[in-house]
């Protein structure tokens, strides 16, 4: 049986920037390969409140087989509709397909039954973003970090919201946060070199690419933003 510290593979999307004018809206095609991405990780639960999910369920989610994950869910979910586990299990199947919609529910659903660990909060975050929920998806963000204050994801997707949102200086400083907990934080060093090439601090956004590169020579995103920067 999977218990409440089960790790699943993370949840990733691109998010859509708006707002992103000049070099930096060069990087829309780019940026399958970047973007929020947190895994179910858990750590000690509150032994009151631990769930069990069905193991056939949650191993069709391991293999990527979200049709029959959300089958199997629902049918658990039937015998046990309290399971916060299990709900949101359900709203990450939903969300894998593109349902955000469903998965905010179904994550609001899992809250409401006692499932309030940061991971939760943060891809609900990045449903709302999905959905182009602005104000929803800060508070979501914040409220991971009010559960994990210290965790460098947590901080880049506050960070994104606040980017999507066109709050550059919130985002630069929740990036700023994210590189000094992990300075080789890939995703949070591109996006920042984003807002400083949109904000026109070119030079602070090469060092940001190179630093990108000198980590991970094979980075293809931030090689070619850093050519089409280099340009101007």
């Amino acid at each position: 049986m999977v218990l409440l510290n089960s790790v699943f593979e993370a949840n990733q999307r691109s998010f859509k920037f708006t707002c992103l004018t000049g070099l930096a809206f060069c990087l829309a095609g780019l940026l399958l390969s970047a973007g929020c991405s947190k895994g179910l990780v858990g750590r000690t639960p509150d032994v009151s409140k631990i769930w069990i999910c069905d193991e056939e369920a949650d191993n069709a989610l391991q293999r990527q087989d979200y049709e029959a994950g959300i089958l199997l869910h629902q049918q658990f979910l039937e015998k046990k509709p309290r399971n916060g586990l299990a709900l949101y299990h359900l709203g990450y199947a939903y969300g894998q397909t593109g349902e955000h919609l469903k998965e905010v529910s179904y994550y609001e659903k899992a809250i409401r039954r006692g499932f309030q660990e940061d991971r939760i909060f943060f891809n609900l975050g990045m449903a709302y973003g999905e959905l182009n929920e602005g104000k929803k998806s800060v508070r979501a963000f914040k409220k991971a970090l009010e559960i994990n204050p210290d965790n460098a994801d947590n901080h880049f997707g506050l960070a994104v919201a606040y980017q999507r949102n066109c709050n550059d200086k919130l985002a630069e400083e929740e990036f700023l946060r994210v590189i000094k907990i992990d300075p080789n934080h890939l995703d949070a060093l591109l996006y920042l070199s984003m807002l400083y090439a949109d904000l026109g601090e070119l030079q602070r956004a090469r060092e940001l690419l190179r630093k990108i590169l000198e980590v991970d020579p094979s980075h293809r995103t931030a090689r070619q933003f850093l050519e089409s920067v280099e340009k101007e």
